[in-house]
């Protein structure tokens, strides 16, 4: 392998970028897609806040200093999401971190939060996974804090490997270029495999929706 491209903009110490600058392979992380903050006012009786993804906690967290004491607590779909908590401003340590795909996760999550409010700050085109997983065991209550578009005509990416993040960032690639023949395609999530099934391409499944479940795989 000498190239991966991922559609996810990396931060500085990623574990992928870590394990690429050791294995000598060049990593494109190139997101396909524009986000931009949605105006909202959270609820003031949540006992959790549950967010899906780190862009969730960019453009969700600063809602939380508009709550009085006591804060909820939070939870993050995987560990990705968890760093983006502790690194944000405020330096928050999750309550909980899920592991595992979306059942898993909504399978543990379910077990603490059991009858409890929990908020979802979310993208506007969400799959809204995990609260519709919990319908039965939760109070669920989500707004959308950003909205995401796809960009327009997305450059070609010759790689080795494709790891695609989202359903929309499958699509959005794919609708414009075929992959090469013989290239390893990994979705993470299996909303994201779902997708490119749709488009007539077969793709392994990261453990987890996180770096991690991709470094597990390669």
């Amino acid at each position: 392998m000498q190239n991966l491209f991922i559609t996810r903009n990396l931060q500085p110490g990623s574990p992928l970028k870590d394990w690429a600058e050791r294995e000598g392979v060049e990593v494109i992380d190139r997101s396909l897609l524009r986000f931009a903050a949605v105006s909202f006012t959270p609820p003031k009786d949540s006992d959790w806040w549950f967010f899906y993804s780190p862009r969730a906690v960019e453009f969700g967290l600063d809602r939380l200093a508009m709550l009085s004491l006591p804060l909820p607590k939070l939870a993050a779909m995987g560990p990705g999401t968890a760093r983006a908590l502790q690194d944000h401003d405020y330096c928050l340590k999750p309550d909980f971190v899920g592991q595992g795909g979306p059942d898993k996760v909504a399978e543990a999550f379910g077990e603490l939060a059991e009858g409890q409010r929990v908020f979802f700050p979310r993208a506007r085109q969400s799959r809204m996974t995990v609260q519709r997983l919990l319908q039965d065991r939760i109070i669920a209550e989500d707004t959308i804090c950003y909205d995401n578009q796809a960009v327009e005509h997305p450059e070609y990416v010759s790689a080795e490997v494709y790891v695609f993040t989202s359903p929309l960032n499958a699509r959005t690639y794919l609708q414009f270029h075929v992959l090469p023949v013989g290239a390893r395609v990994i979705a993470i999530g299996p909303s994201t495999a779902q997708a490119l099934a749709g488009l007539g391409i077969r793709a392994e499944v990261a453990g987890e929706s996180s770096e991690e479940g991709v470094l597990a795989m390669l």
